[in-house]
């Protein structure tokens, strides 16, 4: 009897060991990975790495979450600085977002860096050609991610001595934007994405410069819009877009194709100074107010076929090196072309003129070689 109790009891002392590590991996398990709030709806992921390596800042809501839910699990703005600080992913889904996001507090690294774009350049001119300035330069190094969520506080970056690098993708597709938005003198290696995002006050990207371009198809724009002298390298796509207030988009550099195809403008535009190297596609927008594309470079092909000008268009000293469409477009007033110089697109006379010359001269052909073939058989 006590030889199976000698034998008994360490084997006990082991499976009551093994026991309590699962039973608590299997409570800690939630909190790193998963867990189901009350009411088994809401589902919530979310973890935080303090190395490089790691996962990041990671919190994602369920869109099965409630608003009460989403309260319970809001994010505090500073604690997405600690980890842009640390140079840490940051991925938010549906989350509430809370206080003022204020770049300006990241730490500041004094660089030589380049000039990454200039807005006014021609095509001809080489990229590597760019200017070097030291800088106040601040980066964000990981990608930062916030979809489907609320900002409640404002996002800055004002720093009028320096620029803001992104070096990964920033994706606000279907945020809102309860505040003001000042990325101005941001630089953004990577693509960004707007799409079905809300802006509720103004946005600002003034002197920005992006890489891989911008998608912002059915974005709302607030009160104010500004991207005066920013640089597009990639395309940008702002098809179904609205920009309910003004529009600022002077001196602006599209070296890709860009499309603001079905686009809603419902204040004063202005596109006056910006030249576009590739295609412009405004097809089918309505501009409510005054509209100025004075002093615009179109380097490709431009359509507005379909586009409706309700108010003034002015087409002052405008550029156009293909043939337009202006002829296609609408307009409740007559635009401005004073000083434009346009490349008439051929006319259907000329092109049935062309067509008959066409004929006549295959004819001509047939009938001499039908002499020769003649003259030849003679001989």
């Amino acid at each position: 009897m006590s030889r199976r109790l000698c034998f008994l009891v360490p084997l006990m002392v082991r499976l009551m060991i093994a026991m309590t590590g699962m039973i608590g991996w299997l409570l800690a398990e939630p909190a790193m990975t998963g867990a189901v709030l009350a009411g088994g709806t809401c589902s919530v992921e979310m973890s935080e790495s303090e190395s490089l390596g790691g996962a990041g800042f990671v919190k994602r809501l369920s869109s099965t979450c409630t608003q009460q839910e989403r309260e319970r699990e809001v994010v505090e703005a500073a604690a997405i600085l600690k980890a842009m600080a640390q140079g840490l992913s940051v991925e938010l889904v549906g989350v509430i977002v809370r206080g003022d996001l204020s770049l300006d507090y990241l730490p500041v690294l004094h660089d030589s860096t380049p000039v990454a774009g200039r807005a006014g350049a021609g095509p001809g001119e080489r990229r590597g050609q760019e200017s070097v300035e030291r800088v106040e330069q601040r980066r964000v190094r990981g990608s930062l991610t916030m979809k489907d969520s609320v900002l409640e506080g404002a996002v800055l970056h004002r720093s009028t001595r320096g620029m803001l690098l992104f070096e990964k993708p920033v994706d606000f597709r279907g945020t809102v934007f309860q505040k003001d938005v000042d990325l101005s003198r941001s630089v953004f290696q990577e693509e960004i994405r707007l799409s079905r995002a809300t802006f509720k006050g103004e946005t600002y990207f003034v002197q920005g410069a992006f890489v891989k371009g911008m998608e912002c198809q059915e974005t709302t724009f607030g009160p104010r819009t500004r991207f005066y002298r920013s640089t597009f390298r990639g395309t940008v796509d702002c098809a179904g877009a609205l920009f309910d207030g003004m529009a600022e988009l002077l001196e602006v550099t599209f070296e890709e194709k860009s499309v603001f195809e079905r686009a809603r403008f419902g204040s004063g535009t202005g596109f006056s100074g910006s030249r576009f190297w590739r295609d412009a596609n405004f097809r089918d927008a309505i501009f409510s107010r005054d509209t100025y594309f004075t002093h615009c470079d179109f380097e490709g092909t431009t359509i507005f076929s379909g586009a409706q000008f309700l108010a003034t268009a002015d087409f002052s000293e405008a550029v156009f090196r293909q043939p337009d469409d202006l002829v296609k477009a609408r307009f409740d007033v007559s635009p401005v072309v004073t000083g434009a110089r346009r490349i008439a697109a051929p006319s259907s006379a000329s092109a049935s003129q062309s067509a008959v010359g066409s004929y006549v001269v295959t004819v001509v052909c047939l009938a001499l070689a039908v002499v020769l073939v003649v003259y030849a058989w003679k001989l």
